[in-house]
């Protein structure tokens, strides 16, 4: 009896990695690709009925190939009339966010998200972009991926850059002030104080970092600012 069991999983297993292997293909490279936190949840769930299907016994298999089946096809339909609809696909798919638009932070757009500066810095960083300073647009895609536009200047240096002398990396780009906030740390990291910083911030026409986004100090030792009201 127990031979027998095995026997039957083992051949479950097979139909349900072949079937699984033709609705892999009927799907098509986007939803493999994972381009939208949708194509992401939609392979998860048929992973796991797949899975449910290779390894239940029956009748409770067949109710996950089904499951499984109607999941492909609802996956399908919603792709159908995404690409006849440009209201559904935003519906759906969700669209992308500007976080950074001619180089200033979008605050609002932040806040309507749930991020914080801190996120957006890592984010940018995961971007190779090490400075928000230099970033002229940064995009939150629809799969949660960032795009990172540097400004002119910043971007990635050529044959001709590369024959030049480098300058010496003095720190990494350093937030000071985060959301009115001074980073007490790290300015004592980089052997700073606070009357630097407000002198600093007072040469910009700002006198309280209550009023700062944020001011970073950069590699060069120029110190950029955005206003809250930016």
């Amino acid at each position: 009896m127990g031979d027998s069991s095995y026997f039957a999983t083992f051949l479950q297993a097979i139909f349900a990695f072949f079937f699984l292997l033709l609705l892999t293909r009927i799907l098509g490279k986007k939803q493999m690709s994972q381009l939208t936190y949708f194509n992401y949840v939609a392979g998860v769930s048929i992973g796991t009925l797949s899975a449910n299907a290779a390894v239940e016994s029956w009748p409770k298999a067949g109710y996950a190939l089904l499951a499984l089946a109607v999941w492909v096809v609802l996956t399908i339909l919603l792709g159908l009339i995404s690409l006849r609809s440009s209201k559904a696909r935003v519906l759906f798919n969700g669209e992308p966010s500007i976080l950074i638009r001619k180089g200033f932070v979008q605050r609002k757009v932040l806040g309507d998200l749930r991020m914080n500066l801190d996120d957006l810095v890592m984010m940018l960083r995961k971007a190779n972009a090490f400075s928000i300073a230099d970033v002229d647009y940064a995009i939150l895609e629809p799969n949660g991926q960032l795009s990172v536009m540097l400004k002119y200047g910043k971007q990635p240096a050529t044959k001709t850059d590369l024959d030049q002398q480098a300058a010496p990396v003095r720190n990494l780009p350093t937030l000071l002030v985060v959301d009115g906030t001074v980073m007490q740390h790290e300015l004592q990291e980089l052997g700073l104080g606070e009357d630097w910083l407000f002198s600093e911030l007072k040469q910009q026409g700002i006198s309280s970092a209550a009023d700062v986004l944020f001011a970073e100090y950069g590699q060069d030792g120029t110190l950029s600012v955005q206003k809250k009201t930016e």
